[in-house]
């Protein structure tokens, strides 16, 4: 991390072991949600023999997780801003790990479907109150800077989790996937304890009061249009998050270590993205560039309607870059929604996250039913997204609708 952060920016009493420690703390916070599913991915096939289900029902194990996640999220980020980040951190970190304990004792489809819905409240808390942590430590172009790292760290989950997913099961049951989930909550949890305050004062308002505070934040124009927008774009990631393994596994026939081989590589783009916005494209101008993203994105598609079920290469090949344009416009997404305000940031973040997971969970229960070609609704979706999201972002820009954040 070659970056020199202001250290203006920086309060150095927030995190005990220092700035950059923080950084990867903040990373490892969010990426619980990468972490939940995608350590999961490996053995969802699986879940529809061991428990004797249909897909959609296994398939809610994924897409109940995101959209529980996205509505608890509303609820912990007020409440940060009422009470403070800290207690919401361990109080969600506990949550997941009770959630964790259900899922790894579960005996039945219904069992783990709560397991995994405690997890989701509890993921809730922790990747809200990470943002807002964002936001209350580092100002200006910092922050953006920490937000491309932080992002680019996170996608390593999505690397390493099928791989390690897919290892794991060929020594222990689906249960030890869950008991790993149980230690990254508690490790986290310690961890936690090393963290101070940052929030310097709470808005006054508490309890259920505190949720009308989302409201008064949704009444800046600005900021509604701009978390349409990038909530919009997650859905053909979610898409092939939640196909990717009946795409590569049941309908190329490849094996489930295979399968995490094209999953990490797509993974690995998702990585560079927001370091190649931080070293090249920052410079670029902002209409030009997320035009070209949202363009990709809506061609990949096309390629991958046409010629995406010719084969594994071919599916990856047309999906990849995608993915480097999607990722390589997070931070300057994230950067944009989180300046539309000066105040409210767990409630700024608890937006971001929430919005962005319920679209991609409506995502992912469409892509969730049977289609004698898997390949379609993921094609469909990048290919319809992107052309949205294009029309959208031209018509905010060129009307200047959207406060320009100070960088």
């Amino acid at each position: 991390m070659k970056d020199n952060f202001d250290a203006m920016t920086f309060r150095r009493d927030v995190f005990r072991f220092g700035q950059r420690p923080l950084i990867v703390f903040l990373a490892f916070l969010n990426a619980f949600v990468p972490i939940s599913t995608d350590l999961y991915l490996p053995a969802l096939p699986r879940m529809t023999e061991i428990f004797a289900c249909d897909r959609a029902i296994a398939e809610f194990t994924l897409s109940g997780f995101m959209l529980f996640f996205a509505l608890s999220m509303l609820l912990w980020g007020a409440f940060s801003d009422a009470y403070g980040r800290k207690i919401i951190l361990t109080t969600g970190l506990g949550i997941y790990a009770v959630g964790s304990i259900v899922c790894i004792g579960s005996q039945t489809i219904h069992m783990l479907i709560a397991g995994r819905l405690l997890q989701a409240i509890g993921s809730g808390a922790v990747c809200s109150v990470s943002m807002a942590i964002v936001k209350d430590t580092f100002k200006g172009r910092t922050m953006e800077t920490v937000l491309a790292w932080i992002q680019s760290m996170t996608v390593i989950c999505p690397m390493i989790a099928p791989m390690l997913g897919s290892t794991l099961m060929r020594f222990m049951s689906w249960r030890g996937l869950f008991g790993l989930l149980l230690l990254c909550s508690l490790t986290a949890l310690l961890l936690s304890l090393a963290l101070k305050e940052t929030m310097k004062d709470t808005n006054g308002v508490k309890g259920l009061d505190s949720l009308k505070r989302i409201p008064f934040v949704l009444r800046c124009s600005g900021l509604r249009w701009l978390l349409l927008l990038f909530s919009l774009s997650i859905m053909p990631f979610m898409a092939y998050l939640t196909s990717s393994a009946f795409i590569y596994i049941k309908f190329y026939g490849l094996s489930e270590e295979k399968f995490s081989l094209f999953f990490a590589a797509n993974a690995c783009c998702g990585m560079l993205g927001p370091l190649l916005y931080i070293r090249l494209f920052r410079s670029f101008n902002r209409r030009y560039f997320l035009s070209a993203v949202f363009t990709i994105m809506a061609l990949s598609g096309l390629c991958l309607y046409l010629m995406g079920n010719r084969g594994p290469f071919w599916f990856i090949g047309f999906y990849l870059p995608l993915t480097l344009a999607a990722s390589s416009s997070r931070p300057i997404g994230t950067t944009l929604i989180m300046s539309q305000l000066d105040t409210d940031n767990g409630t700024v973040a608890s937006l971001l996250g929430s919005c962005a997971l319920m679209c991609g969970g409506v995502s992912m229960m469409l892509c969730s039913f049977e289609f004698a070609n898997p390949v379609l609704p993921v094609a469909y979706m990048a290919m319809s997204i992107g052309s949205i999201c294009l029309m959208l972002w031209l018509y905010l820009d060129v009307g200047k609708r959207y406060r320009s954040p100070q960088l």
